[in-house]
């Protein structure tokens, strides 16, 4: 297994007790990180952090807490991740991290509607990936992340959108740009009555609605979702039709003609966007 994602599926299996697939990950990360659907957020936070290995990192919303295992054990040991996952799934992450090695505890729960438990200015980078989508409350939560963010900091945000085609939550093109009442119907018919479920999960706004709040709550927003989807190394990873995505990226590679697919895909592509306080 030469794809660190895979080796980290393993290791999730193996609640980090297998210590051969924690060192083949180290290895992995190294040598084939490119294979990773995490590459890219991987440079990108190599070049925010100028590769200081003490930076304070928040992973705000780090889920199965696979961004952060890879961040740990690339060297950088000032990171916590928060999620509003159950204390449990959360003691297990930390279980898993300290049978592969490590000795703090760096996963926590917090609720979602209150404060972060953190201290103003307590990180120099925060890294939202794959999270904003899920977020009912956006400016509770952009807020928090000003606060708890040091005053030369800066916030890495990747996230899907309303106006990309294809939602990889629900596997289904187009359904999202419906108003609720017909999203509902198609869930519902087609996604086995979970309606509910994405109208719980799901709070998809267009990427218009999000620049306009951050110019309103922090000096600088930058899009680098134009420069993120020139890369695509991570074919055995990508979630929508992989055709499609050769097809485009060949179309991008067109001279002339491909720097205007670039500006006109980055609409319709996930955000990547680096935010400074």
């Amino acid at each position: 297994m030469e794809n660190p994602d895979d080796i980290w599926r393993q290791i999730v299996l193996s609640e980090g007790k297998d210590s051969q697939l924690v060192d083949d990950l180290r290895i992995a990360l190294v040598k084939k990180s490119a294979l990773s659907k995490l590459f890219v957020i991987l440079q990108y936070v190599k070049q925010l952090t100028k590769e200081e290995k003490s930076i304070r990192i928040l992973d705000y919303g780090c889920g199965g807490g696979q961004l952060l295992t890879y961040l740990r054990i690339l060297g950088y040991k000032n990171v916590i991740g928060i999620d509003v996952g159950s204390l449990e799934a959360n003691n297990k992450l930390n279980t898993t991290h300290r049978n592969m090695g490590f000795k703090s505890d760096v996963f926590f729960s917090y609720d979602g509607t209150t404060s972060l438990p953190f201290n103003n200015s307590s990180f120099d980078i925060i890294i939202s990936q794959q999270v904003l989508e899920h977020v009912h409350n956006v400016e509770q939560y952009l807020f928090e992340c000003r606060r708890v963010l040091d005053d030369d900091g800066k916030i890495l945000l990747d996230f899907p959108h309303r106006v990309v085609p294809f939602d990889t939550h629900t596997q289904m093109w187009f359904v999202h740009y419906f108003p609720i009442t017909i999203r509902r119907y198609f869930y519902n018919k087609y996604r086995n009555n979970n309606a509910q479920k994405y109208a719980d999960s799901l709070n998809l706004r267009p990427i218009w609605f999000y620049k306009t709040l951050l110019n309103k709550m922090f000096s600088s927003t930058i899009d680098m979702t134009c420069d993120r989807i020139c890369v695509f190394a991570y074919k055995d990873n990508y979630e929508g039709s992989i055709r499609l995505r050769v097809f485009f990226d060949k179309l991008m590679s067109v001279p002339l003609v491909g720097r205007y697919v670039k500006k006109i895909l980055s609409i319709f592509a996930n955000a990547t966007l680096v935010v400074t306080k």
